[in-house]
C-alpha cells in the first residue's frame, strides 16, 4: 500500500503529504488484536454471541428471559461494550432463564442441551472474571472512541487520549487489581476456584547448615499469567505502537503546547525545525514570529489559550493574523490534519439508505443536495418543516386545479 498504492501516488504529487491513520479505527484494532491474543478471550466473546443468538432465536425464550441481551458486530466495536454491559447487568436473570429452559420437560431436547451448554460455560469463575474485566476495559475504550470521533478534535488531543489509556492499562497490570477482579468475580458467580490448572511453586529443600527453613505455600494461576497479563500486555503494546505514529506527526508542533513554559531560545530552535520542514509555506521570519507570540501569550497571563484551536480563535477574535501570519498558517496546517474519518464514512454509508435499488433513478444533483443536508445536520434540524410541507401541499393543489 505504502510503496505502490494510494499513499505512494499522493507522495509523488506532494512529498510533504503524511498519512494519518484514523484514530478511532486504530483504537478498534487495538481491541481486536487483544481479543485474538489468547484462547480465553476468544471463547468469552463467542459465549456472548451464543447467549444473544440463543435467546433471540425464539420469542418464547425471550419472554422467559424478560431482560435485554446484546450481540456482537464485526464493524462496530461499541457493540462489544454493549454486550458486556448487558451480560453484567442481567447476569442472574440470564442464568435463571437458562435453568428454567434446561429443566423444562416441554422444551425440545436440542434446546435443553443448548441451554445446558451455555449454562455450564457461564457457571465458572473465568467467565465471571472476564465479564467484569472486559466490561470495564471496553467501557473506557468505547467512551474514548466516541471522543476520538468528535469533529473538533486535533492531533494533540489524540495523543493525550492514547496516553491516558496506556497509563490506565499499566495501572491495571498489577496483582492487587487482579485480586480485585477475582474477588468481584467470586461474589458474582459464588465460585472460588478457576477451572484452569493451579499449581504450587516447587521449593528447594534446605540443608541444616543453611539456616532456618522459610517454606511458604506460594500459588500462581495459569489464568492470571496466560490470560489477564497477556491481554493487558497486548493492549499496551498495540496502544504504544499506534500512539507512536501520532506522536511522530505531532513532534515538530509540540512546542506550541509549551510556548509559555519554554525559553525564547528553545522556542526559536523548535520553530526553525518546523520551518525547515515546510520551507515553501513558512518564511525564515517564522522563528522570530513565534518568539513574539510567546511574549504575547505571557502578557495575557492566565487567560492565555492552551489548545491549538483556542490559539487560532484568539488570532481571529483579536484580528492578530496580520501580526502573526505564519503562525496562523502553521496552526491551520496542524488543525487541518485529519485524525478521524468516521463521520465522513457515515455520510457515505447514509447514501446507501437514500439511493436504494428502488430509487436508482434519482438525479446526481438531488442526491448531492440530500448528502449535504445529512452532513450539515445541525443546520437542517433547525429548519421548520411545517412551513415546507404546507408550501409543498399548496403547490401540489395548484397543479391539480
Amino acid at each position: 500500500m505504502y510503496y505502490a498504492g494510494l499513499q505512494a501516488k499522493i507522495k509523488e504529487a506532494n512529498p510533504l503529504a503524511k498519512f494519518v491513520p484514523c484514530s478511532a479505527h486504530s483504537l478498534n484494532l487495538v481491541g481486536t488484536n487483544a481479543v485474538d491474543c489468547c484462547t480465553q478471550a476468544v471463547l468469552f466473546f463467542d459465549l456472548l454471541q451464543n447467549v444473544y443468538t440463543f435467546f433471540t432465536a425464539s420469542t418464547h425464550r425471550w419472554k422467559v428471559l424478560n431482560a435485554s441481551v446484546k450481540g456482537l458486530s464485526e464493524t462496530r466495536w461499541s457493540a462489544r461494550d454493549n454486550a458486556c454491559q448487558s451480560l453484567n447487568k442481567n447476569w442472574s436473570l440470564i442464568i435463571n432463564a437458562l435453568n428454567l429452559i434446561n429443566n423444562d420437560d416441554t422444551e425440545k431436547t436440542l434446546t435443553r442441551n443448548e441451554a445446558s451448554g451455555i449454562l455450564n460455560k457461564l457457571n465458572n469463575l473465568e467467565t465471571a472474571f472476564l465479564s467484569i474485566f472486559w466490561g470495564q476495559i471496553l467501557h473506557r475504550f468505547n467512551l474514548t472512541s466516541k471522543k476520538l470521533q468528535a469533529v473538533n478534535i486535533d492531533l494533540g488531543v489524540v495523543c493525550e487520549l492514547y496516553k491516558s489509556l496506556i497509563t490506565y492499562i499499566i495501572d491495571l497490570r498489577s496483582d492487587k487489581n487482579y485480586e480485585y477482579f477475582k474477588q468481584c468475580a467470586i461474589e458474582k458467580s459464588k465460585i472460588k476456584q478457576f477451572q484452569s490448572c493451579t499449581k504450587r511453586l516447587q521449593i528447594r529443600k534446605q540443608f541444616f547448615d543453611e539456616g532456618p527453613s522459610k517454606e511458604t505455600a506460594v500459588e500462581y494461576s495459569d489464568f492470571k499469567v496466560k490470560t489477564y497479563f497477556v491481554v493487558l500486555d497486548q493492549l499496551r503494546s498495540q496502544l504504544e505502537k499506534r500512539n507512536e505514529k501520532y506522536e511522530n506527526l505531532l513532534k515538530n508542533y509540540n512546542f506550541f503546547f509549551k510556548l509559555t513554559e519554554m525559553t525564547s531560545i528553545k522556542v526559536r530552535k523548535n520553530a526553525e525545525i518546523l520551518q525547515n520542514e515546510y520551507k515553501d509555506d513558512l518564511s525564515t521570519l517564522f522563528a522570530n514570529e513565534c518568539v513574539h507570540f510567546r511574549s504575547h501569550l505571557l502578557s495575557i497571563g492566565d487567560e492565555a489559550p492552551k489548545t491549538i484551536q483556542d490559539m487560532c480563535g484568539v488570532l481571529r477574535k483579536n484580528d492578530l493574523i496580520g501580526m502573526y501570519p505564519y503562525i496562523d498558517v502553521s496552526l491551520r496546517m496542524l488543525l487541518c490534519t485529519p485524525v478521524s474519518n468516521c463521520l465522513t464514512e457515515r455520510s457515505f454509508s447514509c447514501l446507501k439508505r437514500v439511493k436504494t435499488y428502488l430509487r436508482s433513478c434519482i438525479s446526481a444533483e438531488r442526491l448531492s443536495d440530500l448528502a449535504i443536508m445529512y452532513i450539515e445536520f445541525d443546520v437542517t434540524a433547525k429548519i421548520e418543516f411545517d412551513d415546507i410541507i404546507n408550501e409543498f401541499a399548496t403547490l401540489q393543489s395548484r397543479r391539480k386545479i
